[in-house]
């Protein structure tokens, strides 16, 4: 217990200096998982389908819209589908990733690479739309919800889909325990404490508090069930749910192992390993 709670401070005082898991190696994870990520958005895609609602936009002009921490670019590549008059672009930090949504829309879409704060503290344009696809957690709410503000027009529209809390129970448990039993591997901890809301009222508080208000907001939760103790492992790493965790460890094919013999313990039920997902998406239109 001692040693636990001796690691624990340690890990305490690291996160207060900010000597954590940081954007880079966030960008190096999505990197990594480029070519996996359609696992995600196969089984996640139909709710994100849920906040690409054209009946909250104003078809009667062109539309300038921001597609935010895009990923792959599912989001901008559904746009395109549905032939609004628009022009989107569409930004991520993660340049495998966008060489992924590249190949999907070629020059349709005004690609950046960038990290995602100082794209909005820089940007000089002003959009009708911005949508916010499973990214929340690796910002500060406060912060990303102000710089929204700022570059949204008048009227302006903000369409969220996130993770909420509760999602991938007892995964924080088992890579803290991890680390706390094979302190000598770790590299450097990740802030495991997720940025997110509990649920879809904790999305509204959030956003309100920056001049929003909600148009539309629900919320859901999916449980995925596999076979074996690793497989949840796999889905975990090649689906991005818990990026940044794999560059916590020195080497993590040497710890890998544990974890799965943890998940073993921790997320078996009725005969199957499982991993849940908790969710909120929502419309938020400037007041």
């Amino acid at each position: 217990m001692l040693k636990k709670l001796m690691f624990l401070m340690k890990v305490g005082y690291k996160i207060l200096k900010k000597d954590v898991i940081n954007n880079e190696d966030y960008r190096k994870e999505y990197n990594n998982v480029a070519k996996t990520y359609n696992l995600w958005l196969k089984e996640m895609g139909r709710f994100t389908d849920e906040i690409i609602n054209v009946d909250y936009i104003n078809e009667n002009k062109k539309l300038k819209i921001l597609d935010f921490a895009c990923g792959t670019g599912y989001i901008t590549k559904e746009l395109l589908q549905k032939n609004i008059d628009c022009e989107i672009t569409s930004v991520d930090f993660s340049e495998k990733m966008l060489d992924e949504l590249k190949r999907k829309v070629g020059n349709k879409a005004n690609i950046i690479h960038s990290d995602g704060l100082e794209f909005l503290k820089n940007t000089k344009e002003k959009y009708d739309v911005i949508y916010f696809g499973w990214a929340l957690s690796y910002f500060n709410y406060r912060e990303i919800f102000k710089l929204f503000k700022e570059v949204l027009k008048e009227n302006g529209i903000v369409c969220i889909i996130t993770n909420t809390k509760g999602t991938l129970n007892k995964i924080e448990d088992i890579f803290l325990s991890v680390m706390s039993e094979n302190q000598s591997e770790v590299n450097k901890p990740m802030d495991i404490k997720f940025n997110l809301p509990k649920g879809k009222n904790g999305l509204i508080k959030w956003i309100n508090e920056f001049g929003f208000e909600e148009m539309e907001v629900k919320e859901g939760e999916v449980v995925f069930y596999f076979e074996t103790p690793d497989e949840v492992l796999k889905w975990i790493n090649k689906t991005g749910a818990a990026a940044g965790t794999v560059q916590i460890f020195k080497d993590y094919n040497k710890i890998k192992y544990k974890l799965i013999d943890k998940i073993k313990k921790e997320k078996y039920n009725n005969g199957k390993y499982e991993i849940n997902h908790r969710f909120a998406y929502g419309i938020f239109k400037v007041k």
